[in-house]
Parts: structure tokens; sequence; C-alpha cells
């Protein structure tokens, strides 16, 4: 999910090295790990996925069919794209990644919300079908590659960026044998740049956003579609038993913004600074609701 390359370099070889010595022992999933309501949690999921498609509709603006036509014909040629991509993580020449990249702004274009960061429909998991983030961003860590995901809830004002590798189910997140978790908080981005040091995962500082001359800043509502997210820690699981947690100092910040949102797609400009050079793009499905 977005930004778990805020770890630093000694806690990605932490990472790796513990990802390492567990693959060469072959361990293999204990029954002991497996859930045996996992049938039950499908029926969970099935009706509460039923009830957030009415959720979705309400949360959404009337559209004209030729609106609605454009928005279909956008994501089908998004998804034709990046079919072949491993979830962006192939090796995709400039002129491909330009090409995905240019489709993806037109459904930006095609956004039927003016405040989507504001909107209920952010609620709830999302799979990263597509990003051009580095790893572990985009669902790799180390040589082990997976599914990304986040899960928000927006009464709480927290999210979470998962990793999942080796799982099983619609979203590939359950019994997986490797797990790694981001919990954070987030709240409306004032439209204030974040300037970190040279650790990635140090404490951040605010710049001006555009200079005391430049008026016009003052009248942009940044919140209706960024947050700043506020890193709290991440934990690495191994058959879903938790056996390392980073704690992340006071201020480590990311921003999140948010250029399209509708009932079952989102793409996010996730980066460091809120600036625009410095984003990675993420696209992505609505998840199972649990």
């Amino acid at each position: 999910a977005a930004h778990f390359n805020i770890m630093n370099t000694s806690t990605m070889a932490r990472f790796a090295g513990i990802i390492i010595v567990v693959a060469a022992l072959s361990i293999s999933p204990s029954a002991a790990f497996t859930s045996s309501s996992s049938c039950r949690r499908c029926v969970v999921k099935t009706n509460a996925r039923a009830s957030s498609i009415s959720v979705a509709t309400a949360a959404l603006p009337k559209l004209d069919q030729d609106t609605i036509s454009a928005i279909e014909n956008a994501k089908q040629q998004i998804n034709q794209a990046i079919s072949t991509t491993d979830k962006g993580r192939s090796n995709l020449s400039s002129t491909q990644r330009s090409q995905i990249a240019s489709q993806l702004a037109h459904l930006e274009s095609l956004c039927p919300l003016s405040e989507p960061a504001r909107n209920p429909l952010m609620e709830g998991p999302w799979i990263v079908l597509y990003t051009d983030a580095p790893p572990p961003s985009n669902g790799q860590l180390g040589p082990f590659k997976g599914v990304a995901k986040q899960v928000i809830d927006l009464q709480k004002g927290t999210y979470k960026n998962e990793l999942y590798v080796g799982g099983s189910g619609t979203d590939e997140d359950e019994n997986a044998w490797l797990g790694a978790v981001l919990e954070a908080t987030w709240k409306e981005w004032d439209g204030v740049y974040l300037d970190n040091d040279k650790d990635d995962a140090s404490v951040t500082t605010l710049a001006t956003a555009t200079s005391s001359s430049d008026s016009s800043n003052n009248n942009i509502d940044h919140g209706a579609t960024t947050w700043r997210v506020d890193f709290v820690s991440l934990t690495l699981s191994i058959f879903q038993l938790p056996i390392f947690t980073q704690k992340f100092k006071e201020g480590t910040a990311r921003t999140w913004k948010m250029t399209y949102l509708d009932g079952d797609t989102r793409i996010v400009r996730a980066g460091k600074t809120g600036r625009g050079e410095d984003d990675w793009i993420f696209y992505m499905r609505r998840g199972v609701i649990e």
C-alpha cells in the first residue's frame, strides 16, 4: 500500500533478513493458523458488500449517460493496459508507463466528485491494481510479491496500509503466510508542504507551500481532495503472528491526494511533501468488506 517505503534502510534489511530465514526453513502454514470460521466470514463479507452498494449509490451525484459511458470506457482501457503489468511491478518501458499515466489522467478528469476526500465512499478496503511506486508500496517485500491494500476508517480518522503474500480469497488477503501492516491517522491537509530530512522516517517539518505574494493559495480548499497522513507503527507478521513492530517518530507524515473516486474505483496520488513532482500514483478497486 501507499508509502510502505517509509521504512529506512536498516528496517528494510531487518525485514528482508527475517523473510529469507523463514523461506530457507521452508515453513508451511499450520492448521492452527487457519480459521474454522472462514466460510461464515465469506457470508458476512457478501452481505456487507451488498449494503455498501446502496451507500455508494447515495454518495454519488446523478450522472448523465454520456458521462457514465465515458467513465466506463476509461476504466476498460486502463484495466486492459495494466492487465499484463503485474500491478505495475513488471519492467515496463517508458512508453508503456506514459500511456498508462495518460489513461489514468483521463479518468481523473472525469471524477464525479468535487470533494472526494470528504465523501463517505472513501470508507473501507481498497486493493491496489496498479502503481508506479517502488517496493514495498507496490505489494512486494524483498523477493516476495503479494497484494497491497488500504483500509480506511472515516469515523476514527485512521487507516491501514496492508501487504499480504501467499493469501487466498477474492482480495488475496486471507490466511497469508506473510503480512505487513502500517497503521496511521489522517486529517485534512492544510496546503502546507511537508519537508523531511535525509532519514525517510524522520520528524516532519513544515515549509511554506507558496510564496507570501501568492494570495491565490489562500482560496484553495486543499482538504477537499487531500489528506495529511501521519504514520504510527509498522508490524510484520508471519502466519498471522506479529514478530516485529517499528514505531514511527512523531510527525512522520505524507500526503494523499484523492484524484478520482466512485463506488468501485479510486485513484490516489501519494507524495512525500504535497508537491506534484514527488507523487506516486495508485489505481485501486474497492475490496471485499468484512
